[in-house]
């Protein structure tokens, strides 16, 4: 029965709008609540009107019986209401069964009114209360890329379709911060591409438009190519990592301690070059969940950027605790430090303060934009501490248990 009625409503569904639907099934249903009010009345009707009507006519029983039943077949006369005509020669017997012809009759018209006045209430009803959905899908038929900012902003009390409206005006606002950040990042990273490609078809109209160009010059310039490539490759690596917004994650237990003493060892020559000395701290069995290979990108970003940001003869302190069912990795350095003004955009896409640009010039700003990525991805957290002139420490928050499947 309930499967019979669920392909009802997916076959009225496809064929009327939802207002007839509801109009439908509101007379379906008063139909079948008339039906059982009809049936109750005239069973009250047959058990009790035969009795009502023959006592009152029979006020004085018959002499030769002592029973009603035995008088209803005697003739009376009964008058008609309203009017001075009397009927003569009625029987107890007709007028019983013509007061419940008259019962069943109308318990049939107020079933029927009671019908068709429901129907047309729960039209008009529904009709009503569907105004403001018809009001919200007309203003959200003119919303499109374009017009992001429109905003429905409907008034009202605080019911069911203000939310709606609510909900749908804060998923247009999320909407257009998503576009504007796309349109930044496309912008930003055309800026950014652009840049090695004009460095790359300067080397090469030098070069070739140089008749007395020597093999050293072809070598100097493809060292400087070599660069500009090397710098390329990093920025698209670095640019498919952001645009990817990878979701499924190989998670597993990984212990820090040695994964992050493979990435100082990766970096040491680097450190060597800046005159940094690097150190790991803390207990180094300290273990994470989380994707090896993305980890080892967001901690080599941020070891990297405390070497690069650094002073000769400064160090890099790796530190490893756990709080509760959380790991505590903080990657401390004794650079240049970020300015108040800066700190609440290092990890903004394509961000790099003024100062950062004029002594580390070769970096694209995704560094740190791409160590936040990963550690939201993980649902962890990044937090930055810096004075200028002193240095910076950045502290990632990591889940120690993988979330159960």
């Amino acid at each position: 029965m309930k499967q019979r009625l669920q392909f009802l409503n997916r076959w009225l569904a496809h064929r009327i709008t939802l207002r007839w639907r509801l109009a439908l099934w509101t007379a379906v249903l008063l139909a079948i609540v008339s039906l059982i009010l009809v049936i109750f009345v005239n069973a009250v009707a047959q058990a009790t009107i035969p009795r009502a009507v023959v006592i009152p006519l029979l006020a004085t029983p018959p002499p030769h019986s002592n029973e009603i039943e035995h008088s209803t077949q005697i003739p009376f006369d009964v008058p008609i209401i309203g009017s001075d005509t009397v009927v003569k020669g009625i029987t107890v017997q007709q007028v019983q069964r013509a007061t419940l012809r008259q019962v069943f009759f109308i318990s049939i018209i107020g079933m029927l009114l009671a019908i068709g006045i429901g129907s047309v209430g729960v039209y008009w009803l529904t009709d009503h209360a569907l105004r403001p959905v018809r009001n919200l899908a007309e203003h959200t038929c003119v919303i499109g890329t374009k017009t992001l900012d429109k905003r429905i902003a409907l008034e009202g009390p605080q019911d069911d379709i203000k939310a709606l409206a609510d909900a749908f005006d804060d998923m247009l606002a999320r909407l257009e911060r998503a576009f504007e950040q796309q349109d930044c990042f496309v912008g930003d990273a055309a800026h950014e591409l652009r840049t090695p490609l004009a460095t790359l078809r300067a080397n090469l109209d030098v070069i070739e438009t140089d008749p007395t160009a020597t093999l050293d010059d072809y070598r100097e310039m493809s060292a400087a190519l070599g660069q500009v490539l090397t710098r390329l490759e990093y920025l698209v690596t670095d640019l498919l990592l952001l645009a990817r917004n990878e979701k499924r994650l190989v998670r597993g237990e990984l212990t820090l301690g040695p994964l992050l003493e493979e990435i100082l060892t990766e970096l040491r020559s680097l450190a060597d070059e800046h005159q940094v000395q690097l150190y790991l701290r803390g207990d180094p069995e300290i273990s994470v969940c989380g994707d090896e290979r993305l980890l080892i990108i967001a901690f080599s970003n941020l070891i990297k950027n405390g070497i690069l940001y650094n002073r000769p003869g400064g160090e890099v302190v790796v530190e490893l605790c756990q709080e509760a069912l959380w790991a505590m990795i903080s990657v401390t350095d004794t650079g240049i430090g970020i300015s108040e003004a800066d700190r609440p955009h290092i990890f903004e896409r394509f961000y790099r303060a003024e100062h950062s640009r004029a002594r580390h010039s070769g970096g694209a700003g995704l560094g740190l934009s791409i160590v936040a990525h990963i550690v939201e991805l993980h649902s962890g957290q990044v937090r930055v501490e810096s004075i200028p002139g002193v240095g910076s420490t950045f502290s990632v928050q990591l889940p120690r248990d993988c979330p159960r499947a």
